[in-house]
Parts: C-alpha cells; structure tokens; sequence
C-alpha cells in the first residue's frame, strides 16, 4: 500500500495533498503535551464508536477501534471480506484485539534481545504480553523477521504484514480460517484459531462497509460513527474533550491564534456552533501519519462558516467526518483528534476567527456559555 493509501486508523484513510490553507506561521503544537487524561463520557467515543457485542462477546472501543484498523486495511489492499475474517480471527485469539507491548521478561531472550523488545513500551499500546519476543495485535515477533519493532508497534503496519504473508498461502480464499491462520502465523496452538470464526465473521459483516467506504474514497474523510452532542439551537458548544495544553497568544516569535486542547488519539471533535464546512481536507504535505516540527500546515483540516463574518477551525484531524458544503449543527460530529501536519502531539487545535482575523478562543467561548476548562464537551 502507498503512503498516500495507508488508513491510518489511528486509522484513516489518507487524504490526497492539498495546497496549505491559510498562514503556516499560525500553526501550533502544544507548548507541553499533557498526559491524555481518562476519557469521558462523550470523549470515549472513538471512530469505532462506544462498543459493540459480537458473537456475544463484549468489545470496548479500544477493540473496535483495532478491529476497524484491521477490516480497513485489507479493503485498502483490494482484498475481499474473507481476508479480513481470517485477520480477525486472529487478532482475536492472540491479543483479544488489543495492541500490545512487550517488556521483554521473556527467558528465551538474550539482553540484548530484551532490550531491543522492551522498545515497544515506547509506542502506543493498549497493554502488554511476555511471549518471547511478540508484539502488536498479532503477537509478530522482530526476530522472525516481520519488521523492526517500531514498523510492529504501527497498528496498520502490523495488519498489512499480515495480508502479505496471508496472500501467499496457496487456495488461501478457500481454507477454513483456522488452516488460514496457522499458515500465517505458524503457531504452537494452530488449531486455537477455529473457536473465532463465527465471531471473526460477525465482526467483519458490522465493519466492513466503513471499511470499503474509506477505501473507495480516500480523501480523509471517515464515517460519522459516533453520536453527536444535545446542545441548544443557537448555543455555542466545547469542542472537544481534554485538557487545555497551550493558549491563544505570542508563541515562539510569532502568534498561536488558537488553543490546544489535549485528549486522548481519536476522541470526537464537535462543531462549536451552528454552521457550514467550507474546508475539509488535508493541509500538510500528507496526513496518513503523524506529523512534527518539521512539517508545515494544519494537517486535517475543517473549517467552519457561523455567518456574520464568524469562522472556527479545527486542525491536526486524525481525520474528518464531514465534507465540504455540508451544514452541521451545534454538536455534531466532524472529526477526530490527531496529531497531523505541524504539531508534535495528539490534540485539537481550535481557532475563533471575525472577518478573517484571529480572536481568542477562551474568552470568546465563555461570553457564550462555554467553560474551556470543564472536563468535557459542552
């Protein structure tokens, strides 16, 4: 797959380069990224939704989150539902769909091979398992050659290492899941895999049209999933859950016309108010990954249109859930937090801007109502 394909999920789809919208002297990473704090109410909703009950069995969002990761990639690749299935299943007996590090407690490992396994902790992870030198939501293993720790510890790298290995199985499409699985991952408990599928199967039916939607148009933009807010017509709503991190005013010779606000990688990002996106796209050379210091623009990009001269933006989108021309009310959904374009940590970056001209987020939000430092949106 291209870097300007890769569904970063973390995980959408990446979004075709645009021109940089408005001045890049105006972008804006936290001054100090604070740590996410526990997601509430609202923010637990992430771009696979609060959850789901598969086969009887009990998601949270993290696993529906991995899942969609997974189903996205192989549309991506051009691969049919059954890949998916087969990946499922296994993600399913080897991680509970759960990336995981690895601290390298393994006897079986030299200390230097420790070492080198135990740099998963540096990556994001949802917990940790001790199986000599696997990692990842696959339980992959960097010393039997799937990639460096770094590539393993990358969610759509992990699933894409899968599809390769995968396609290679002769009369793969017509293997039952479990022989499919174990052709892969060569396991001590192939036959540990066939318990899944019924599960694996269900699970691919519920993701797979966001998945072949993202995948039929790459342009950034993902499914609507989570619900939006009940706010008041007329009123002005918190965009996001997290913390305030950085605020409006001089930063580093030039202005941060904005505020960022910190939460946890893919929690919702509302609209503000009532309005109209008139941009919705990416900003940044590309936006299928995190960015840095050394990359210009906002990243994912939506900008909204209040009338009377009023205009909010939302920047460094780990995706959008919204187009161009579409009108949105107070509280809905339009994207995802992320860290795209020129910033250096996961959060929004909220602008306030009256006929073009920046003003500053806190006080303007607080004279309607708004209270930046409430936990939640709203």
């Amino acid at each position: 797959m291209s870097g300007a394909a890769r569904a970063r999920l973390w995980w959408a789809a990446a979004p075709a380069a645009v021109p940089v919208v408005g001045a890049l002297a105006l972008l804006l990473v936290p001054l100090a990224v604070l740590a996410a704090p526990e997601p509430t109410a609202s923010s637990a909703c992430a771009r696979a939704g609060t959850g789901a009950t598969v086969a009887g069995l009990e998601l949270d969002a993290t696993q529906m989150g991995q899942a969609q990761t997974i189903v996205t990639v192989a549309a991506t690749m051009g691969l049919d539902p059954y890949a998916a299935t087969v990946a499922l299943g296994t993600a399913q007996q080897e991680s509970r769909l759960r990336m995981l590090a690895n601290d390298g407690r393994s006897p079986e490992l030299t200390a230097a091979q420790a070492a080198v396994t135990a740099t998963s902790l540096q990556y994001a992870h949802d917990g940790l398992g001790a199986d000599h030198d696997s990692v990842n939501i696959f339980q992959q293993r960097w010393l039997a050659g799937w990639g460096t720790v770094a590539q393993l510890m990358d969610p759509v790298y992990a699933a894409e290492a899968f599809y390769r290995r995968l396609i290679q199985v002769p009369d793969w499409r017509t293997l039952p899941l479990t022989r499919a699985a174990q052709a892969v991952q060569i396991s001590a408990a192939g036959g540990a895999y066939a318990r899944w599928e019924p599960f694996a199967r269900e699970l691919t039916a519920l993701l797979w049209p966001a998945a072949r939607a993202a995948a039929a148009d790459p342009a950034g933009a993902v499914a609507g999933i989570c619900p939006g807010l009940p706010v008041a017509a007329g009123a002005w709503s918190r965009p996001t859950a997290g913390t305030v991190t950085s605020g409006y005013g001089p930063r580093w010779g030039t202005l941060h016309a904005g505020i960022d606000i910190a939460g946890p990688r893919d929690a919702p990002v509302y609209a503000a108010a009532d309005g109209t996106v008139v941009v919705a796209a990416c900003t940044s050379a590309y936006c299928d990954r995190d960015g840095g210091l050394d990359l210009a623009g906002y990243g994912n990009l939506v900008v909204l249109d209040h009338g009377g001269g009023v205009t909010t933006r939302y920047g460094h989108l780990s995706a959008y859930a919204v187009r161009a021309g579409q009108p949105v009310r107070a509280g809905a959904l339009i994207g995802f937090q992320g860290s795209t374009g020129n910033s250096t940590g996961v959060h929004l970056h909220f602008e306030v801007r009256r006929d073009g001209v920046p003003v500053d987020p806190a006080p303007w939000l607080a004279d309607r109502g708004v209270d930046l430092h409430a936990p939640g949106p709203g």
